[in-house]
């Protein structure tokens, strides 16, 4: 059963994109982070504990520490202010030409969403 055995953070969120049929591109654009800075930090399976709140976020899930002795559980949170913030100090420029790309991104997914619907 899945979240009973040894998993690493990336195993496990790809298992949880895949239930709740989400891609890599739109959690990036969940967290506001690029695509390729997400796909980099699950290669490597490293995330700062403020990441993997606010994918567990984005997820809407909560991220728990749980005692092996008794049980009891830990939601690590943030302050919603410190959450979703970019990952970069970006210039008002580059902020303009990212959301542009992703909003084209996002239209280009939608086209091949409903081209493979439609075949």
């Amino acid at each position: 059963m899945k979240g009973l055995i040894d998993m690493s953070a990336t195993t496990v969120i790809k298992d949880i994109l895949e239930a709740k049929g989400k891609s890599q591109i739109e959690l990036a654009e969940e967290i506001n982070v690029t695509r390729q800075n997400l796909s980099n930090k699950m290669s490597r399976d490293k995330f700062s504990s403020l990441e993997l709140v606010e994918i567990a976020d984005a997820l809407e899930m909560n991220l728990i520490l749980k005692d092996k002795a008794d049980g009891t559980e830990y939601v690590i949170d943030y302050p919603e202010d410190e959450k979703g913030k970019s990952k970069r100090n970006m210039t008002e420029e580059e902020k303009k030409a990212a959301q542009k790309k992703s909003e084209e991104t996002k239209a280009r997914n939608a086209k091949k969403q409903a081209e493979s619907q439609d075949n």
